[in-house]
């Protein structure tokens, strides 16, 4: 048995970056391939990226964590708070990753997620003795000639590594039920009602959140909020422009000033005039 208790999967984390609009301004290509039903609400998708030119790669936000292989390198990516610009900088350059739903990777990796957070570590940052399928994994990925193959290898290794550890399930009831909570209120839920709900206290989910997640109740909420609203912008009506206001009332952003406040908390304004180019229209509080 994988788990006795499973993550919640329905959760679709946002990115700018991998919209056409994104892709096209950044001039990168991303495919997305979903795992097999044994990774369900472990791993969100297997990504591929190709660039031509050396780019960046902003990431906004949303709780969840990805490892990341390019051919001279192989990184983990902690939780993060504000916007994260990854530089790509081999041209012609083709990138996997293995992106995990909020919560998932300590089902792979022995690792305290609140030690990890707002940074990008090597995998040797990673690595437990009790995944030794996983050793390796750099120069087995990149054996592998298309992306498909690549995606294939990865579900067989962390299959394999799933199978053997169910020593988190105590804790998975808990956090599994509190992330289906936040989700499905995206994210406008206080800490209080949440542990309510769960049936513990907010200082025990809190530990929980912190350890498995690498960010605490209150602000991972917060994080689910603002990707909610960026996904609402993104969908809004070719040709109907509607304030941002319009967007986010009922998750709580109440009114102007709010918005803008909860914007410079995600760091738009210090990324390279590129990123922040692009990120604003989807910032932008007007």
């Amino acid at each position: 048995m994988l788990m006795t208790v499973p993550l919640p999967s329905f959760y679709q984390p946002f990115q700018p970056t991998l919209t056409s609009l994104g892709q096209s301004h950044f001039g990168i290509d991303v495919q997305l391939l979903k795992p097999n039903e044994s990774l369900e609400g472990i791993v969100y998708a297997f990504v591929q990226v190709k660039i031509d030119q050396p780019t960046v790669y902003p990431i906004v936000p949303d709780g969840t964590n990805i490892l990341f292989f390019s051919k001279c390198r192989e990184s983990f990516g902690g939780t993060q708070a504000k916007i994260l610009e990854v530089p790509l900088a081999t041209p012609k350059g083709e990138y996997f990753g293995i992106w995990f739903y909020p919560g998932a990777i300590r089902h792979v990796f022995n690792v305290d997620l609140a030690e990890a957070k707002g940074c990008i570590h090597d995998l040797d940052y990673l690595q437990s003795p009790k995944s030794p399928e996983l050793r390796f994994v750099h120069e087995r990925i990149y054996e592998q000639d298309s992306f498909q193959s690549r995606a294939l290898l990865c579900e067989h290794l962390l299959t394999s590594v799933l199978s053997k550890n169910s020593h988190f399930s105590k804790f998975v009831a808990y956090l599994s039920h509190a992330l289906n909570l936040i989700y499905r209120a995206e994210g406008s839920l206080s800490v209080d009602a949440l542990a309510a709900q769960v049936g513990c206290s907010a200082r025990h989910l809190n530990r929980v959140f912190q350890l498995h997640i690498g960010a605490s109740v209150k602000t991972f909420s917060q994080t689910i909020r603002m990707n909610c609203f960026l996904k609402r912008r993104s969908q809004r009506s070719e040709g109907i422009v509607l304030p941002a206001l319009h967007h986010g009332i009922d998750l709580g952003f109440f009114d102007q000033s709010h918005l803008i406040k909860s914007f410079k908390k995600y760091g738009v304004h210090s990324l390279s005039p590129t990123a922040s180019d692009f990120m604003s229209g989807f910032y932008n509080a007007k």
